[in-house]
C-alpha cells in the first residue's frame, strides 16, 4: 500500500478542496493532474456564491479570497440601437444587505485560477503540492483497496499505484467516470451556445458589468452581450455571448468575434484589443447516476455537469473517519444517498435559470428587471444562485428530536424534492439544514467577541449547546461525559448562555446580541437546546439531552459508550 491512503485525480477546486480538508483532518493525500501547467485563464469560473464563501471561511482560506475578490459589478442595460444610452442599472444581489445568519449575502468575483492558487499555497503547509502531467489510465479494485495505473504523459513513464481510496475530480471529460463506466444523464443545450474570453477594451468604462440586449428582453433574451470588468480601474473585460441566431463554434475566431460585437453593439468606438483566451461552450445539465463505484468516488464536474458551480465537502469528513477507523466505511454510502437529491434538483433549478435567462424563449413575454421583483423570479434566481437552501432533511444519518421542528406532513420523496430549494421562511431548523452563522459571542464576560463560524472546526463535529436558564446547567455534566466516550479528536463542544447572569462563573459564550438563539430556535422554556454541527457545515442533529446526541452519534462512529 502506497503512503498515501487516497489518490485524487484532477486538481481543480474541488480536488483541491478535498484535499484540505483531509488535510486539516491528518489525512495526507496524493493529488495529480494531466495538465502540464496550471490554470492561468482569468475569466475561467469567476463568480463564488455565498454558500460557498461560507465554506471557505471555516477553512480558513476567506481572508486570502477576499483580498483577491471583487464584488459583482453593478449591472447595466443599454438601448439598441445605438448602445450608448443606459435603459436599466441594477444589481445583481441587492446590495448593503445584512442578515446575522448570512455574512456572505452578496457573493464575489474571484478567478478560478486566482482560486486555486490560493488553496495550493493553504495545501502546502501540510505538505501537499500537485503532480503535473499525470494522467489516470486504468483503474482495478478489490475489498482492500485500489490500484491506479497513471501514465507520466511528458516522460513516456508508468506507475502503479495503491491506495484505499480514489477520488476523481478530474471533472467531465476527465478518465474518472469513464473507467468506471457511469453514465451522464440530462442533456447537452446542442441548440445554444455562449462564447466567453477576455479582452482590453478602450472607451468601456470598469464601473459597470455591461449588457447590450434586445430592448425590454434584458433576462429572456434572443442574444446578450455582455462585459465585465475582471479588475476595476483596469481595461481588462471578461467578454460573454449568450443567446441564440449566432454561430458559437465561428466566434471562436478573434477577428470574427470582434466584427460581431460592434455590429450587434452598435459601439463602433469601442477597441476591443487582443484576446488573451477566446472560447465556446455549450451548457450542460448533466449527472452521473451514482457518485460512487466501490472504493472509488466522484466529486465536482466529474460527478454533474451544469453552468453555475459550487464547492461541497459531503465527502472529505467521512472519508477521513474512516480512514482513521471511527467509522464503519458503510458511511460513505451516505455520500450519494445525500448528495444524488441536491444535484438533480440543483439541475432542475439551473436548467430553469438558464432558459429563463438565456436560452430561446420566442414567445415569452417581456421580463425586465423590476418585473422579475414583482414576480417573484427575482427572489427565486437568488435563491437557486445563493444555494442556502440546499439541505439533507431526507439522509439516513440525521436526526431531529421533536416533529416541532421538522416537516412531518412531507414523505421521504417530498423531502428529496426539495434538497436544493430548501424551506425559506417555514420557521424551521431541522437536522440536515445548513448551520447559520451567530456572531456577536462574548467569551466569558471578555472583551471583544466571535462569530460561530470562527469557531467551527472542519475536522470536528461541533456540538453547540444552549443554556437559556439556570435550571438548564444541571445537564452540562452528562454531555461532558458523553463527549468523552467519542473517539478522540472527532467532536468538541462549545456553550452558549442566554445571558451573563446566566453564565455566571462558567465558561462558556454569551449570545451578547441574541443571534444565536434566535438563529438556532433556541426558546427560553426548553430544557435545553443540543445542535450537533457536521464538519461540513450541515446540521447532524437538533437534540434536547443526551440520549438524543448519542443516538445521532451512534449512526456515525463504530462504537459509543
Amino acid at each position: 500500500m502506497s503512503k498515501f491512503s487516497i489518490l485524487i485525480v484532477g486538481a481543480g477546486p474541488a480536488g483541491l478542496i478535498m484535499a484540505l480538508f483531509l488535510a486539516k483532518s491528518g489525512i495526507k493525500s496524493r493529488i495529480i493532474d494531466k495538465d502540464p501547467n496550471f490554470h492561468t485563464v482569468r475569466s475561467r469560473g469567476f463568480g463564488i456564491q455565498p454558500r460557498t464563501l461560507e465554506l471557505l471561511q471555516t477553512l480558513g482560506l476567506l481572508p486570502d479570497v477576499q483580498a483577491a475578490a471583487t464584488p459583482i459589478p453593478t449591472m447595466r442595460a443599454y438601448k439598441l440601437p445605438g448602445g450608448m444610452d443606459p435603459v436599466k442599472t441594477w444589481d445583481l444581489y441587492e446590495k448593503g444587505r445584512v442578515w446575522p445568519d448570512r455574512p456572505h449575502a452578496n457573493g464575489a468575483c474571484l478567478q478560478q485560477s486566482t482560486l486555486e492558487e490560493i488553496i495550493r499555497a493553504h495545501l502546502a503547509r501540510y505538505g501537499v503540492t500537485v503532480e503535473r502531467s499525470r494522467e489516470l489510465v486504468e483503474i482495478k479494485q478489490d475489498s482492500d483497496g485500489v490500484t491506479a495505473t497513471i501514465i507520466y504523459t511528458q516522460t513516456g513513464g508508468k506507475e502503479e499505484v495503491r491506495v484505499e481510496y480514489l477520488v476523481g475530480a478530474d471533472g467531465a471529460r476527465g478518465p474518472t467516470r469513464k473507467l468506471l463506466g457511469l453514465t451522464f444523464e440530462g442533456e447537452t443545450k446542442d441548440t445554444d451556445g455562449m462564447v466567453w474570453g477576455d479582452v482590453e477594451i478602450e472607451g468601456l468604462g470598469s464601473d459597470y458589468w455591461h449588457i447590450w440586449g434586445k430592448p425590454g428582453h434584458f433576462t429572456r433574451t434572443h442574444l446578450r452581450i455582455m462585459a465585465r470588468p475582471i479588475t476595476p480601474g483596469e481595461k481588462k473585460f471578461g467578454i460573454g455571448i449568450t443567446g441564440l441566431n449566432f454561430d458559437p463554434i465561428e466566434l471562436a475566431d478573434e477577428t470574427k468575434t470582434k466584427a460581431f460585437i460592434r455590429e450587434q453593439t452598435g459601439r463602433t468606438d469601442l477597441e476591443l484589443g487582443q484576446f488573451s483566451w477566446l472560447s465556446y461552450f455549450k451548457p450542460n445539465m448533466r449527472m452521473v447516476n451514482k457518485f460512487a463505484e466501490g472504493r472509488v468516488f466522484i466529486v465536482g464536474d466529474a460527478a454533474h455537469v451544469h453552468s453555475p458551480t459550487g464547492i461541497d465537502s459531503n465527502l472529505a469528513w467521512k472519508l477521513a473517519l474512516v480512514l482513521k477507523r471511527h467509522a464503519p466505511p458503510s458511511l460513505l454510502e451516505t455520500y450519494t444517498a445525500e448528495r444524488l437529491p441536491v444535484v438533480a434538483q440543483m439541475l432542475l433549478a439551473t436548467s430553469a435559470l438558464y432558459t429563463h435567462t438565456i436560452a430561446k424563449a420566442p414567445k415569452a413575454e417581456k421580463t425586465e428587471p423590476e418585473n422579475e421583483k414583482a414576480s417573484g423570479w427575482f427572489r427565486w434566481r437568488n435563491t437557486a444562485l445563493e444555494m442556502y437552501g440546499i439541505n439533507y432533511r431526507y439522509s439516513p444519518i440525521i436526526f431531529t428530536e421533536g416533529v416541532d421542528r421538522a416537516e412531518p406532513t412531507l414523505i421521504l420523496e417530498e423531502l428529496r424534492a426539495r434538497a436544493y430549494e430548501g424551506y425559506e421562511g417555514s420557521g424551521t431548523l431541522c437536522a440536515g439544514d445548513r448551520a447559520p452563522e451567530a456572531p456577536g459571542l462574548v467569551l466569558n464576560s471578555e472583551a471583544g467577541n466571535k462569530s460561530l463560524f470562527g469557531l467551527i472546526n472542519p475536522a470536528m463535529h461541533n456540538i453547540l449547546i444552549f443554556i437559556p436558564h439556570k435550571k438548564a446547567i444541571a445537564t452540562l455534566e452528562g454531555i461532558a461525559a458523553a463527549v468523552v466516550a467519542y473517539p478522540p479528536g472527532t467532536a468538541q463542544t462549545f456553550i452558549f448562555f442566554k445571558d451573563h447572569e446566566t453564565l455566571g462563573g462558567r465558561n462558556g459564550f454569551v449570545d451578547r446580541d441574541g443571534h444565536a438563539f434566535a438563529a438556532y430556535l433556541v426558546k427560553d422554556d426548553c430544557r435545553i437546546g443540543i445542535v450537533v454541527v457536521r464538519p461540513d457545515g450541515f446540521i447532524g442533529a437538533v437534540v434536547g439531552g443526551v440520549e438524543g446526541m448519542d443516538r445521532y452519534f451512534r449512526t456515525i462512529f463504530w462504537h459509543t459508550n
